[in-house]
């Protein structure tokens, strides 16, 4: 939504993420090389904390979107990096990115949370099932 929604007040406002819950924790873990690749970016943020890795989509999901993941080591990993590594095709670069928009649309009603991170607001969906599935479809490439 973003201006429009911000000036004509149809954005809606999240509550703040719990800083007790796993999801905060998970962050938290992690916040360094979270702080460092949020600032570096223009597009909202949408953090998914799993247990063994904290996934970001990037930009407006499910239309135009990107997808990053920080496995708990510090580094960060990207559909860019995953086609360098694989050595992915077109056809298996799209059906990766359709699963992944359809893993975000299955998961759409998700309850959100907002935290703040390098001085800007980002959405986080403490999702059980959206992890499952972001897991499963990024790992299937392995």
């Amino acid at each position: 939504m973003g201006f429009l929604g911000k000036l004509f007040g149809t954005e809606k406002d999240l509550a703040p993420l719990d800083p007790a819950s796993p999801g905060a924790k998970r962050i938290e873990a992690q916040r360094a090389a979270l702080e460092v690749f949020v600032a570096k970016l223009h597009d909202p943020v949408e953090l998914i904390p799993a247990e063994k890795s904290i996934y970001a989509f990037i930009g407006r999901p499910p239309d135009r979107f990107g997808i990053a993941w920080f496995p708990g080591d510090g580094t960060e990993h990207n559909l860019k990096t995953m086609v360098k590594a694989k050595g992915l095709t077109v056809l298996q670069q799209n059906t990766l990115s359709k699963h992944l928009r359809q893993a975000y649309e299955k998961h759409v009603d998700e309850t959100r949370f907002e935290t703040t991170i390098a001085g800007k607001k980002v959405k986080v969906i403490p999702s059980v099932g959206l992890e499952a599935d972001l897991t499963r479809v990024i790992h299937e490439v392995d």
